[in-house]
């Protein structure tokens, strides 16, 4: 086995469970995403890195046979975008409305979706914000630098949301363990 293909073994194994958890939050904690969140800050992000991040997230996919959309944009500037066996044009319009989530918060979608649930209050309620424009479900998180910036948005879609924040999360780590 070559050192790519360990990392993406070693990614699979300790971000994405071979039971998948179907409830809406998965489980998550914010505190526990807020901690995650800190792990997966990049130093910079140029374009050809923003291209890796969305090939390893497809790999770790391609690996489960996953029937998921996966798109990496750099602001309104979509990077990279595939769609696997299986998955459907509705997933765009998931993509599209998750990563505006993470544009308006800076926070991962499903992070914005447990901090309103541990408070007992709907995101769009809480936000004003419709959920024709903004889907608060996991699969979409914030590309950050280490100074707070927002450099760009790894989304998957395809999996119950929990499944697709997984998913997105093991991509990050992948690429950040090649380096």
């Amino acid at each position: 086995m070559n050192v790519f293909q360990h990392i993406l073994e070693s990614a699979l194994i300790l971000c994405y469970p071979i039971e998948m958890n179907l409830e809406e939050t998965g489980g998550f904690a914010s505190s526990e995403l807020i901690a995650e969140a800190q792990t997966l800050t990049l130093d910079t992000l140029t374009l050809r890195e923003a291209v890796a991040i969305g090939h390893f997230t497809t790999e770790l996919a391609d690996k489960k046979n996953l029937p998921v959309s996966i798109e990496v944009r750099m602001g309104s500037w979509c990077v990279y975008h595939i769609s696997l066996d299986g998955a459907s044009e509705g997933h765009d319009s998931w993509i599209n409305r998750k990563c505006a989530v993470v544009e308006h918060t800076k926070n991962s979608s499903l992070l914005e979706l447990v901090l309103c649930e541990e408070q007992g209050l709907s995101w769009y309620e809480k936000s004003g914000l419709s959920e024709n424009t903004f889907a608060a479900n996991g699969g979409a998180i914030p590309l950050m630098t280490h100074d707070s910036n927002l450099v760009g948005v790894l989304i998957v879609s395809g999996l119950a949301g929990p499944d697709d924040h997984r998913l997105a999360v093991a991509g990050v780590k992948a690429f950040k363990g090649k380096r």
